[in-house]
């Protein structure tokens, strides 16, 4: 059980917290109680009674008497008895009043030959040897602390030499003669052996050989020694906390940067560690000191002109300094702490890496009213390259080389067809994106894979090669943009023909045929087209959940994975594509025993009695037959693999196309019917063979042309058009995201791992893949259905 002290008897808490004391200015009254003095009264020396001052009325107000400088207050007879009224007595020669307490003055004891120096007796040859101090950074007081203890640091005092190091380190190792540096800057002085070192040897640390990390290891240890103005010291040498800190000891991991933020309550500073000097070690079987380049809160380097080496070993983290022009106190600290790793390859070890760091203590200056400041620690590595420039190499030539091939086949095809000599730029920025994209992401993965084998961990890549890897991404989602784009505008502007064998053969002999009978099946077949435009084979909804589980699952595994930006997005494309493989599988899997969406539309054609007929290029259409078996006396000219097909139309049809496609042509012919009718009545005619003088011949599509998509096989000329079958689906899809499949995926893959390396979220960039998507599919809807209703002629 706890209980209160009693405050009405003038007692607190002691300071143990296990009992109750006099409070201040009170005397003991018995047990458990105390009683405070009166205002003119103070504790005599033993604290067990009130001595009275001696006091009068000024004013209305009590004054009391203090007592001088050299005189001490007394309070107690020799026997110990208190006195009836405070005494001053003056302290007898050699001695001074210090603490309420005469002690020895020790500049009493003085030699003629020696001079007093902050309570020192020093010899008066040691000063006027001494050369003047031409700075004025330094406070009096604290150059006279500086000549005191120098003196007796060049006695082996050690304590004097860890503050004259302190001090000169405080004042950014300055080259004054006269400055706390002068027994490091004059080399003729002999060096007294307790004098710290202040610079790195050469011969323990050599920035241009560094440290080798064995094989398979991937971390950097760096501890600290603290170093007091007192004489204190204290090697650092493991982590207290897993989490970054902006102090020494910390353990760096090769390739992984960051920044970490410090705040230091300034109040504080004097009870903690953070008032002495630091020496930063790399931890090791035998620590190595580490150097450190040090900027001055103007932004300029220290200057180094009469220091032995360039590489100073002490730095500080906060240090109130005193201005002597202007009487105020400011406080310089170290706001940023840099620790730079450059990363080589070590040919003479097997697997080994050299490590050379750099340590820069950039400083900054604040009031001491302030009474929080904010200290960096930062991280930056310089990798050696992981290989990806000679892989790349490699991939680009092989796939550019595939590319540009397929890409010049493509475009013949595009020509022979009748398309826009302009295609050549949405199939050429095709070809180079999907270049772009697989080359950098083979490259990617053959150098985690190298890495690995070679070093037992995997190193990020440089900052080269991340902004390569940076360049080559965007750049192909641009030039992916613009064929996505071509794609979609081709094919909202074709031509498409619904040729309804109703109006033109009676399914009884000389029955009347109606014009409007055909009206539901042409909407229900245009309907059905219109569905077909925008279904794509594998679905971004699908894939974009499944790349997102995958990712989670490898987690783990991607954990043991450096930070870097490049192979983030390499394993985010991986889980894309696996996503998307498996996610094909099943479509196909579905297809292959339930059915393919692509032959909903031959069955429906079959069912109306309407044919489908678009025209993809000038001299290039699809035609899906739609003739039934239903009359005896209807003639089905197309039968089983040409029941869908292509037709190369020949320039003799093509020109007659042209001629009724004109308004001013049907009228000259005596029809009064519109320009769709004319045309369809005319393609009608084509298949039925009823316009003289023109032909057509089947043949089979050759095995690179069905699987490139692409014509290679010259036809025949002049009046006979080509039928091209095969045994794949109908051709029509060519001009839908169903026959556009690898440009969509592709496209998405771009997009999802483009947003993440930019964003690096996940979730980010599986919402704008979803999003652009449905805005795309918004889009090729909407132009879509227009380019339907202006090929479509109903009568109502």
């Amino acid at each position: 059980m706890c209980r209160s002290c009693q405050t009405n008897a003038s007692m607190v808490r002691s300071g143990d917290g296990f009992g109750c004391s006099c409070a201040e200015h009170s005397v003991p009254a018995g047990i458990g109680a105390c009683r405070s003095c009166n205002a003119t009264a103070v504790v005599s020396a033993d604290g067990t009674s009130c001595v009275p001052r001696r006091c009068q009325v000024v004013a209305g107000k009590f004054v009391c008497r203090k007592c001088p400088n050299d005189f001490v207050s007394v309070t107690q007879n020799f026997d110990g008895s208190p006195m009836k009224e405070v005494q001053c007595v003056k302290c007898a020669r050699g001695y001074k009043a210090q603490g309420n307490i005469c002690v020895r003055c020790e500049a009493c004891t003085c030699n003629k030959d020696q001079v007093v120096v902050r309570g020192l007796c020093v010899a008066k040859s040691f000063v006027n040897n001494r050369p003047k101090y031409e700075e004025i950074v330094l406070h009096p007081t604290t150059l006279l602390d500086v000549v005191k203890y120098e003196y007796l640091c060049v006695q082996n005092d050690t304590r004097a030499c860890r503050f004259l190091a302190n001090e000169c380190v405080n004042n950014f190792y300055t080259i004054d003669v006269a400055g706390p540096c002068r027994l490091w800057l004059q080399p003729k002085l002999t060096l007294p052996l307790a004098l710290p070192q202040l610079t790195v040897d050469v011969k323990t640390y050599d920035r241009n050989t560094g440290v080798i990390l064995p094989h398979g290891k991937d971390t950097v240890f760096i501890s600290v020694a603290l170093h007091t103005s007192d004489g204190g010291f204290k090697y650092l040498r493991e982590t207290k906390h897993k989490a970054l800190s902006c102090y020494l000891p910390i353990a760096i991991k090769i390739g992984t940067d960051f920044s970490f933020d410090c705040e230091i309550n300034l109040s504080e500073v004097s009870l903690s560690k953070l008032n002495g000097t630091l020496v930063p070690y790399l931890h090791a079987d035998e620590p190595k000191s580490l150097p450190v380049s040090l900027i001055k809160p103007d932004g300029h380097n220290v200057q180094r002109g009469t220091w032995p080496t360039s590489q100073f070993g002490r730095y500080y983290i906060v240090h109130n300094a005193v201005s002597v022009t202007a009487n105020i106190t400011n406080t310089i600290y170290l706001r940023t702490l840099t620790f730079k790793l450059r990363i080589e390859r070590d040919k003479y070890s097997l697997g080994g890496l050299r490590v050379r760091i750099d340590i820069e203590a950039q400083y900054d200056k604040t009031l001491r009213i302030e009474s929080e400041v904010i200290t960096t620690l930062r991280v930056q590595h310089e990798m050696p390259g992981a290989g990806l420039f000679r892989a790349l190499e490699i991939w680009a030539s092989v796939l550019g080389v595939l590319s540009l091939l397929y890409a010049m086949v493509q475009y013949r095809s595009v020509v022979r067809r009748g398309g826009l000599y302009l295609a050549a730029l949405p199939i050429l920025c095709g070809a180079v994106a999907d270049m772009l994209f697989f080359s950098i992401w083979l490259s990617i993965l053959h150098a985690m894979a190298a890495e690995l084998s070679t070093f037992g961990l995997t190193l990020p890549p440089s900052k080269q090669e991340e902004k390569m890897i940076k360049a080559f991404i965007y750049t192909a989602v641009s030039l992916k943009l613009v064929k996505a784009a071509w794609v979609n505008w081709n094919q909202c502007r074709c031509d498409i023909f619904f040729l309804d064998w109703s109006e033109y053969n009676s399914p009884w002999k000389d029955a009347p045929v109606s014009d409007n009978s055909s009206n539901w099946k042409i909407c229900s077949l245009a309907k059905e087209w219109s569905v077909m435009q925008t279904k794509r084979r594998v679905s971004p909804g699908y894939v974009i959940p499944l790349a997102l589980v995958i990712l989670r699952i490898m987690d783990p595994w991607y954990s043991h994975f450096p930070a870097s930006d490049g192979y983030r997005w390499g394993i985010t494309a991986l889980a894309w594509w696996s996503s998307y493989i498996a996610v094909l599988l099943s479509r196909w899997l579905k297809d292959r025993f339930l059915g393919s969406p692509a032959s909903v539309l031959p069955n429906t054609c079959s069912g109306v009695g309407i044919s489908l007929l678009v025209f993809q290029e000038e001299y290039h259409a699809h035609y899906v037959h739609g003739r039934n078996d239903q009359s005896k006396e209807l003639r089905s000219t197309m039968v089983g693999q040409q029941a869908s097909c292509r037709i190369v139309c020949s320039p003799q049809l093509r020109a007659v196309y042209k001629q009724l496609s004109t308004s001013e042509t049907a009228g000259h012919l005596g029809l009064n019917e519109t320009k769709q009718t004319v045309l369809s009545k005319f393609f009608a005619a084509f298949f039925e063979r009823a316009l003289d003088g023109l032909s057509w011949v089947a043949s089979e599509r050759t095995i690179l042309e069905r699987l490139f998509d692409i014509e290679l096989t010259t036809r025949e000329a002049g009046t006979t058009s080509t039928l091209l079958y095969d045994d794949n689906e109908p051709s029509c899809f060519a001009v839908t995201w169903w026959g556009e499949e690898w440009t969509l995926c592709t496209l998405d893959a771009m997009i999802f791992s483009c947003v993440y390396i930019a964003a690096n979220d996940v979730l980010l960039a599986a919402v704008i893949t979803l999003t652009l998507w449905q805005i795309m599919k918004f889009l090729r809807e909407l132009f879509g259905e227009r380019n339907l209703n202006q090929n479509i002629d109903l009568e109502t």
